[in-house]
């Protein structure tokens, strides 16, 4: 399997036996300080690979289709095109990531969660007018504080539960 991972993929995962292939971004390896991964990495072979810009704005658009792109890092978005780019399996347990994967039609595994299980839209919703709005921070109609809700959730197969 060849696979990217995100740095708690990195630090909290022990055997990387069953892996063909590791990739990852310069800003995971930025993010490690600790020795205890830093020795563990240098016995690794890990391929450090930048993805094209086009590949980062295609992430974005999907992650604001999901209503994720707000609680994305750089770093995640910037994996989650790496991994489009080279059809790459996505080592995670950040929901964000695994949400904005299915969208994208990328397989992914967790560390230590489960997997989600259904591909969730979010949108900007004000609690007062009940209404949902697209990339807002208030209201238009009242001036409020929009929150963060599901809109949609969409189960996925069967298969991608596993």
């Amino acid at each position: 399997m060849r696979v990217v991972l995100d740095t708690n993929a990195i630090i909290f995962l022990n055997d990387f036996r069953n892996f063909d292939e590791i990739f990852t971004v310069p800003e995971v390896i930025q993010e490690i300080k600790d020795k205890k991964t830093s020795m563990k990495l240098s016995g690794m072979t890990v391929k450090t690979r930048e993805p094209d810009a086009e590949s980062i704005q295609s992430v974005r658009k999907m992650a604001s289709e999901t209503g994720d792109l707000g609680k994305l890092s750089e770093t995640d978005i910037k994996i989650l095109a790496l991994a489009n780019e080279k059809k790459l399996v996505i080592v995670s347990d950040e929901y964000n990531i695994q949400n904005v994967a299915e969208k994208i039609g990328l397989d992914y595994v967790s560390v230590f969660n489960k997997k989600i299980k259904k591909l969730v839209i979010w949108r900007s919703y004000c609690e007062y007018c009940k209404k949902f709005y697209d990339d807002q921070v208030r209201c238009s109609r009242c001036g409020s504080e929009l929150i963060r809700k599901r809109e949609s959730n969409i189960t996925l197969r069967p298969e991608k539960l596993k």
